[in-house]
């Protein structure tokens, strides 16, 4: 027997006044608790014509946390969040941690948020995390859709997400629109990986608040798909830093866009194939031999992590405190659905030496 983990304090003070915890669901859960608490759960084959296919939280919630939990197809007919959706936007932060979001949509015209749909309190203490979490294969092929993450407000960070195989009109990846800070950075993505997401619109990842600090970091974006030839698959509306990333085999025709000569992107420390632009990139110390990271993520039945190979050089990057802090354990086992942890990208035999 494993002893049951109480990751709560980890992220939030006191403790939860309504819990969902090691029981599958088969029906839409509304809350309008102070404080949420999601563990070892399964949402599973839900259809609902509210926000938030598998679970949403009003404005009065100020806290909620969902650890170790699975959204299987979950569906909604309406605008926000085919698997959650967060909408506190009074006083509330949240994180997910070890989730696996799989087959969640909405089929409402002009939806946003495929698996989830995640607005906070506009502050910058406030969290809006996703960390260790998989969503794969959360595949809209209607048009007017965008976002397979959307995540608005507060202070965003995303260390070891794992955000692949999604199919949308625009941005099948993820959106941030965090708060502005001009002394800090408010929107980190780390170590994480974007990879096989399609698009019949434009673009993969887009920051969105226009003035604020972004960065990625030790990230693997590789082989997106879009169709049109508008914008890229890194959009930016503010100062972009991307550090010791592998930018690899994406298809669109600029890679990289910024919506104004005052928001730069800058490139250090990267790999990339295609370099090419709306002329507001800078590149330094550019590296010649082409690598991929080996990147760690959470496993699980349907959000698998094993499917990738580029057939590079490969390199097992460092990894130091994270930028965010408080994001609460990693651990390298946990029960619901076999969840195991691997390495996502796994070295090629035929690659280079």
């Amino acid at each position: 027997m494993h002893q049951q983990r109480t990751a709560w304090s980890d992220f939030f003070p006191g403790s939860p006044t309504t819990n969902y915890n090691s029981q599958t669901y088969n029906s839409h859960q509304y809350s309008s608790s102070t404080s949420v608490y999601v563990s070892n759960s399964l949402f599973q084959s839900i259809t609902t014509t509210s926000d938030g296919g598998a679970i949403y939280c009003s404005s009065s919630v100020t806290y909620f946390l969902v650890e170790s939990s699975s959204f299987f197809s979950c569906t909604i007919n309406n605008t926000w969040g085919g698997g959650i959706c967060f909408y506190s936007y009074k006083n509330g932060q949240y994180a997910l941690y070890k989730v696996c979001g799989y087959d969640c949509y909405s089929i409402y015209s002009g939806s946003n948020g495929q698996f989830a749909w995640m607005r906070v309190n506009d502050t910058l203490s406030i969290k809006n995390y996703v960390n260790y979490s998989s969503i794969s294969r959360c595949v809209n092929e209607k048009s007017g859709h965008s976002y397979s993450l959307f995540l608005r407000f507060g202070k965003i960070c995303c260390p070891s997400v794992n955000i692949s195989m999604n199919k949308c009109q625009h941005y099948t990846g993820i959106y941030c629109y965090p708060f502005v800070d001009s002394s800090s950075v408010t929107c980190s993505l780390s170590y994480s990986s974007f990879a096989d997401n399609n698009t019949f619109g434009y673009g993969c990842i887009r920051f969105n608040n226009g003035g604020a600090k972004y960065e990625i970091k030790s990230c693997n974006i590789l082989r997106n798909t879009q169709d049109t030839t508008s914008y890229g698959t890194i959009y930016t509306n503010g100062v972009l830093n991307i550090e010791d990333s592998c930018i690899l085999e994406n298809t669109a025709s600029t890679i990289f866009y910024s919506s104004s000569s005052s928001y730069p992107i800058t490139l250090t420390r990267c790999t990339v194939d295609k370099t090419i632009n709306n002329g507001y990139v800078t590149i330094q110390n550019t590296v010649t031999k082409s690598f991929i990271l080996v990147l760690k993520h959470m496993s699980t039945q349907n959000c698998n992590s094993e499917y990738d190979s580029l057939g590079y050089q490969i390199v097992f990057p460092y990894v130091p405190q994270p930028t965010c802090r408080n994001l609460g354990r990693i651990s390298v086992y946990f029960s619901i659905n076999s969840m195991l942890l691997l390495a996502f990208i796994h070295p090629n035999p035929s690659g280079d030496s």
